[in-house]
């Protein structure tokens, strides 16, 4: 997943903020997902410390050390970033895993969803866990009709994660990352009229 919400930016100008929302505590099958907090700085610095996660976002650094962990939280608590943040945390132990976001998006023109796991929780469903919890509670408390998603050409996990929640895909595109330079992406978009379908469907 090209994901929005990371890090310390560390080529861009500061934006002014115009989107913040609350982040109520998800739960999920397996999963909590809450704000991340100064106390996840060590957890977050380590398992984000992976060059094959940076490269698959767009603006997290590597090495990622604490000092970025730090930063990144405090412009969360801080209500920095526009939209969303979430820890995404086991349920049952509460070791946290990775982070997802809905954040407003100039690119895409609209709401973004993004998400990354540590190396060790690939491949076990936890990230279409997260992304599906995101995407519910962003358009049952926003207007938005759609939201937008993107994923390294390189990266068939992310492409199936999202496919599983019913984004289709639009188009080819290419940004600029912190990790990789320039790259190619896909960009997808799940409208409100599927996403409803999709939940009458799940009754």
């Amino acid at each position: 997943m090209i994901n929005p919400m990371d890090t310390t930016d560390r080529y861009a100008p500061p934006r002014a903020r115009t989107f913040t929302l609350n982040t109520p505590v998800l739960t999920t099958e397996r999963l909590v997902l809450r704000m991340p907090v100064p106390d996840d700085a060590e957890e977050l610095a380590t398992i984000a410390n992976s060059r094959e996660i940076a490269e698959m976002t767009a603006r997290m650094p590597h090495p990622y050390t604490y000092d970025d962990a730090v930063r990144y939280i405090s412009a969360v608590q801080n209500g920095e970033v526009e939209g969303y943040v979430y820890a995404i945390t086991i349920a049952e132990t509460g070791h946290l895993i990775g982070m997802c976001a809905v954040e407003n998006s100039p690119r895409f023109g609209g709401l973004q969803v993004g998400y990354w796991l540590g190396l060790a929780w690939w491949g076990k469903g936890y990230a279409s866990e997260a992304a599906s919890a995101v995407v519910d509670l962003a358009f049952r408390v926003t207007g938005t009709d759609v939201i937008h998603a993107g994923s390294r050409t390189v990266n068939p996990r992310s492409r199936q994660v999202l496919i599983k929640q019913g984004f289709e895909f639009t188009g080819l595109d290419e940004i600029d990352t912190v990790a990789a330079g320039r790259v190619a992406i896909e960009r997808f978009r799940l409208t409100r009229e599927t996403w409803l379908a999709r939940k009458a469907g799940e009754r």
